[in-house]
């Protein structure tokens, strides 16, 4: 009986925590299965600190179907033998994993209905709307590239834009319901991708006029199988433009040929080495310049004044969590970049940190997700970078430490001994780069206060 009550609990706590890990990579099996391959099936059915998921319809109706499995479980196993029950309590994180996989799939039904539902509604609503829509797509750039134009273009219309990181078709049909109004003349909408296919569907949804292509990158490249099929679906937003568009394409990525081919639309080319003078920022990093470029450049063809334009961009501050400046631990300075990971944002914040005057610059980061095989030669490329510099990288990613030939990274087991070491070693004279996601604690501790924020 003992093994039973067991074996239950293990199969109850591994099934919420799997769960967790479902939510946080939005239900796709896709995004779980690359999950198992960099971290190992094994340590996470037996080695992973337990979560518990956020409430959510979707989970509530998974949660049913765990309990529901309860019962059967206990038909079949209370007269077992001993062998038997040690088997179950050994074997029950697989139990969960299944269960999850399972629960998954069959909530997927009604998830699937809901989003059409909303995707028709936005349809109907944007066949009804005299907005013209703004596309921006890429590996990296996104958000910060959207936000910009925001500012920019608000200065002379009515402009709306998608929600947060809302990128995917319901995502950007959510937004369409609750931003666009009678009266907006420009939505400008950003398009995520974790395969072929997916921005062209929402391109089908908002019928864009004019797109902005941002950085071209490894990112989610696991998901996407190989680096044509990404080159390829970021192409999906170009070929969509009409004729009488325009497209925006970033001239320092090698691509940018492959791109221009790709649209019947005019085409405009954007690169840091043909910034304009008179434009002045406050923003860090030359990434920055770059996703400003194409948003200088559109406002301009849609007759947003030189001067307002200027005006604007000196004023713009760092979107949250991007390279944002923020008071620290131990009244150290964070350079918050928490919000998301990849290649060459690691190496912008590199870049930009190096050229910070502080007498010690600790870079934080837990590893970068789902690069398949390019991760090694990723993270060679960070590290490169790193080399050039006096940062120290502190990480919980062990394959960092064991790429790494000059000791400049310092592993930890876990994030809360990473944490131990900061508070230990961090004072007024550090500077802080978060890189990348952590646990929600770990950035509340780093961070006095998410209110306490500053640009440089």
């Amino acid at each position: 009986m003992i093994l039973i009550i067991l074996g239950t609990i293990v199969y109850l706590i591994k099934s919420l925590d799997f769960l967790y890990l479902f939510q946080t990579k939005e239900y796709r099996l896709d995004r779980i299965l690359s999950l198992f391959k960099e971290e190992g099936i094994f340590n996470l059915l037996y080695f992973r600190k337990i979560r518990l998921p956020a409430v959510s319809l979707r989970n509530l109706l998974i949660v049913q179907g765990i309990f529901f499995n309860i019962f059967p479980f206990y038909l079949l196993l209370k007269n077992s033998s001993f062998v038997y029950l040690l088997i179950f309590l050994l074997l029950s994180p697989m139990v969960a994993v299944l269960t999850m996989i399972l629960g998954v799939m069959i909530s997927e039904i009604p998830v699937q209905v809901y989003r059409k539902i909303i995707i028709i509604r936005a349809v109907h609503k944007v066949k009804n709307s005299k907005a013209v829509f703004i596309g921006i797509t890429g590996s990296y750039g996104k958000t910060s590239t959207k936000e910009f134009l925001y500012q920019i273009l608000s200065q002379k219309f009515k402009v709306a834009k998608t929600e947060k990181n809302y990128n995917s078709e319901v995502g950007v049909a959510l937004s369409i319901l609750k931003n666009l109004k009678p009266d907006t003349e420009y939505f400008i909408a950003e398009l995520g991708a974790y395969k072929k296919g997916e921005i062209k569907a929402i391109c089908r949804l908002i019928q864009p006029k004019y797109g902005i292509l941002t950085g071209i990158s490894n990112q989610h490249l696991d998901l996407f199988g190989s680096k044509k099929n990404l080159i390829e679906a970021k192409s999906e937003l170009l070929e969509a433009l009409p004729n009488d568009g325009t497209a925006y394409i970033n001239k320092d990525i090698k691509e940018w040929k492959y791109f221009a081919e790709k649209t019947r639309a005019k085409k405009e080319f954007y690169s840091l080495n043909n910034l304009p003078s008179e434009i002045k920022t406050n923003l860090p990093g030359k990434h920055n310049l770059q996703n400003l470029l194409p948003c200088i450049a559109l406002a301009s063809q849609l007759g947003v004044e030189k001067s307002e334009i200027i005006k604007t961009v000196k004023n713009i501050k760092p979107i949250s969590a991007r390279l944002s400046i923020r008071k620290g631990l131990n009244q150290s300075t964070i350079l918050d970049d928490s919000y998301n990971s990849n290649v060459e944002g690691f190496i912008a914040a590199i870049n930009t940190a190096s050229q910070m005057d502080f007498s010690q610059i600790l870079i934080l980061s837990r590893g970068l997700i789902e690069l398949g095989a390019e991760k090694i030669p990723s993270y060679q490329r960070i590290l490169e970078q790193l080399y050039r510099t006096d940062l120290i990288l502190l990480t919980t990613d062990k394959l960092f430490k064991n790429l790494d030939k000059k000791n400049k990274v310092f592993a930890f087991s876990n994030e809360r001994i990473l944490l131990n070491y900061v508070k230990d070693h961090a004072d007024r004279n550090t500077l802080l780069i978060i890189e990348g996601r952590f646990e929600p604690r770990t950035i509340a501790t780093l961070c006095h206060s998410r209110s306490n924020r500053e640009s440089i």
